[in-house]
């Protein structure tokens, strides 16, 4: 059996039992119908890097754009139960990493990218001293992921497949936490040594002394759009103005941020339990990280389908909504 076999023999099963309501008829329920829905809802994570939804929620940015609608926000601790619950029709609008976007398409999901949402650092961490690369660990030890088939996963994936030659190299060593759970369990010593985190919880974990191992932006070799927005076809296309209020809302947010950066931290700090000043240096990492802009998907979905992630080869422009944020290669940022 090939390598590309053996992958999707591991990942298919795992991450998609769910699939198989793709095919039944009407498996994603319209709230209303056509004529207009009376609620919104919408998912998102942990971290800041989803800290334009937490500006468009206290705001109320949506209602303003659709007044006497009402709008509700659920948050998930990773993408397969939003992914689940998008199948179920209880989220018209979903926000996660590019990679388990791509995987769900590879497997007949009907759903795309609508934007971008932010940058971020990415980066796998330990607490352990004699880990410095992928090559110290050791069979017994764990790694901690938000689920199969999320971006950190596919991030992990690519590393393996760079150092050993084998993306599923720590396949049976990963652990499914939400980024808070998997930094208390780190925290914690258990026998969790590793997390792939986000910030605040990265930072989090390194003012603890703990130290970085591999980097998203190193494995990639550019910048990539870290945070997505993805929507069912059937919302974009029976709901048109309730879409475009949720870009808009979501644009206004992202450009309060970047226009008045002290001002948003300030509103976000205490919701996110740090200091104004930490949380700053957080939000500017590199420089401006919140936009719309898709970047670097292309070249995220050629590494999926390389090393037989994805069955079939996805074109950018194949799986993005009109008007959505074009993909845009480094260099040309």
């Amino acid at each position: 059996m090939n390598k590309a076999k053996k992958i999707r023999k591991r990942f298919v099963p795992l991450i998609f039992l769910m699939m198989i309501l793709l095919i039944q008829p009407g498996c994603v329920q319209k709230a209303t119908g056509p004529e207009g829905k009376t609620e919104i809802r919408i998912a998102e994570q942990f971290g800041i890097a989803y800290a334009p939804l937490q500006i468009m929620r206290e705001q109320g940015l949506l209602e303003r754009e659709l007044p006497g609608v009402k709008v509700s926000w659920k948050q998930f601790g990773g993408p397969t139960p939003i992914r689940e619950a998008m199948l179920a029709g209880e989220v018209d609008f979903g926000f996660m990493g590019p990679a388990p976007v791509l995987v769900g398409i590879d497997n007949g999901m009907e759903w795309k990218y609508a934007t971008g949402i932010s940058f971020n650092q990415v980066a796998l961490v330990t607490d352990q001293k004699d880990i410095r690369s992928l090559k110290d660990f050791k069979n017994h030890h764990r790694i901690a992921i938000l689920s199969p088939g999320s971006t950190q996963h596919i991030l992990l994936s690519i590393a393996s497949d760079q150092v050993f030659g084998n993306p599923n190299q720590f396949d049976n060593q990963i652990v499914s936490l939400s980024h808070p759970d998997a930094m208390d369990a780190l925290m914690a010593d258990t026998e969790i040594v590793a997390h792939f985190a986000t910030p605040p919880y990265l930072d989090r974990e390194l003012e603890a002394g703990m130290h970085i191992i591999a980097t998203g932006e190193e494995i990639m070799g550019q910048p990539f759009t870290f945070i997505t927005g993805v929507a069912p076809i059937r919302f974009y296309e029976d709901y048109p103005a309730e879409y475009e209020a949720v870009l808009r809302a979501l644009n206004q947010a992202i450009d309060y941020i970047n226009n008045n950066l002290d001002e948003a931290v300030a509103l976000l700090a205490p919701i996110y339990g740090i200091d104004e000043e930490t949380l700053k240096a957080q939000m500017t990492y590199r420089g401006t990280i919140y936009s719309n802009e898709l970047t670097g998907l292309d070249k995220l979905a050629k590494e999926m389908h390389r090393i037989g992630i994805l069955k079939t080869p996805i074109r950018f422009e194949d799986v993005v909504f009109e008007k959505a944020g074009k993909d845009v290669e480094e260099g040309n940022r």
